[in-house]
């Protein structure tokens, strides 16, 4: 940003009739951002809400993880950057942690973003699947 050009007289005089205790005058006007570009700007730093994102996972979660494995799994919450998965029985959570875990984890990580879900575990349900 170019420095900016001032009248020492001007601005002392301007200073003593405001009665301004800055000793340097204020930076030049900019033009004005728009609105919309600050919060897009404030949104993506803060990121989402946690409760807007798991929102959406579980209305989606069929869709991800397929009928069989949504009727048997539901997402628990997220502990400490990692998503927890409650599974009913510990028939399907041994299958799931064999075989299925990878393919769940790739799903939800092309569909959120490996930011949004870096990791996945498994866990019994604590409701024993009643929900």
């Amino acid at each position: 940003m170019p420095r900016q050009k001032f009248h020492r007289g001007k601005w002392e005089l301007q200073r003593e009739r405001g009665r301004i205790e800055a000793l340097t005058p204020p930076p030049p006007d900019r033009p004005p951002l728009r609105l919309a570009d600050g919060i897009a700007d404030v949104l993506k730093a803060i990121g989402p809400p946690p409760d807007a994102w798991m929102a959406e996972l579980t209305s989606e979660w069929p869709h991800l993880v397929g009928g069989d494995v949504a009727r048997h799994t539901r997402p628990a919450g997220v502990e400490r950057q990692v998503l927890l998965v409650y599974v009913d029985s510990s028939v399907w959570l041994s299958e799931l942690q064999r075989y299925g875990q990878k393919k769940i984890l790739a799903n939800l990580q092309q569909r959120f973003g490996t930011d949004c879900v870096p990791a996945l575990r498994l866990r019994l349900d604590p409701d024993g699947g009643r929900r």
